[in-house]
């Protein structure tokens, strides 16, 4: 990360360019959170958020959460009320590159994901598994909030209106 802060530096004073790389930073930043970019050069000290994937069955919502290099000692799950959190660090290697110099795919650091789950699921029974950098968790829904079958009935419509009425 030293390094690419050091390129980063170099590239920002006196290298041909500087001036439009900067120009292309700044303007890029306010929209990097809307199109999940970020185009700083050195990441440690910042926060990210980890990807998620939802999906639904006829009994449960199910989370998906990818977390590679982070050890089930970094991070914790916790709810209140309907809002679920997993927070934690992902620590970069030690001794990965000379120096400290190293350039990394995979950001380091700090990290938070929140989800606003929806009414209708028993958040007494959410359970959590963590495997191969992937935490898995598995939300039944209510059986009072599952979806059902409405028996629709055939008659005249005048006379439906009437005993609605």
């Amino acid at each position: 990360m030293q390094f690419l802060k050091a390129f980063d530096d170099f590239t920002m004073r006196g290298f041909p360019g500087s001036d439009l790389t900067r120009t292309f930073h700044s303007g890029m930043r306010p929209i990097e959170p809307l199109m999940g970019w970020d185009m700083r050069f050195d990441t440690a000290d910042s926060a990210f958020v980890l990807p998620l994937g939802r999906g639904w069955t006829n009994d449960a919502l199910n989370l998906r959460v990818s977390m590679p290099a982070v050890a089930k000692e970094d991070f914790t799950v916790s709810r209140m009320g309907n809002l679920l959190t997993i927070r934690g660090e992902r620590k970069a290697p030690v001794g990965f590159g000379r120096d400290g110099m190293a350039d990394f795919a995979l950001r380091y650091g700090p990290f938070e994901r929140s989800v606003d789950l929806p009414a209708g699921l028993d958040l007494d029974k959410l359970q959590a598994k963590f495997h191969h950098g992937v935490l898995d968790i598995h939300i039944p829904i209510l059986s009072e909030a599952r979806a059902r079958v409405i028996p629709v009935e055939v008659g005249d419509e005048f006379a439906f209106a009437v005993a609605a009425a």
